[in-house]
């Protein structure tokens, strides 16, 4: 498999996995479900952009460590996002963001490792 059509099955892969996690906390409104995809578009390809890079130019040495601060950004820029996009409670947004990411994560751990 090419680096790139890894990258799209992993990006396509995240955006399924956190519309499920989103349609079990409630979220399936068409707006809703628009924000969730443009987001993960944001952001997924950002974060696996910067780890290839980091990959090829060994700016930090790629460590779990190093993942999952990334991955935590992710999850609040996503938030931030989330709350800007659907004006819903914070609280249940960043719940929402922390577990769309985490089993997204752990999916692509046990997929792409």
């Amino acid at each position: 498999m090419s680096l790139i059509s890894s990258y799209l099955l992993a990006l396509f892969l995240t955006i399924i996995i956190e519309l499920i996690v989103a349609f079990f906390f409630g979220f399936r409104k068409k707006i809703e479900i628009i924000a969730i995809i443009f987001i993960n578009l944001l952001t997924n390809p950002i974060l696996n952009y910067f780890l290839l890079v980091n990959d090829h130019f060994s700016f930090f040495k790629s460590s779990l460590l190093i993942i999952l601060l990334l991955e935590a950004v992710v999850v609040l820029v996503e938030w931030k996002l989330l709350v800007f996009a659907l004006q819903e409670k914070p609280k249940k947004l960043l719940a929402l963001s922390l577990t769309m990411n985490f089993c997204s994560y752990i999916a692509g751990v046990l997929i792409f490792r």
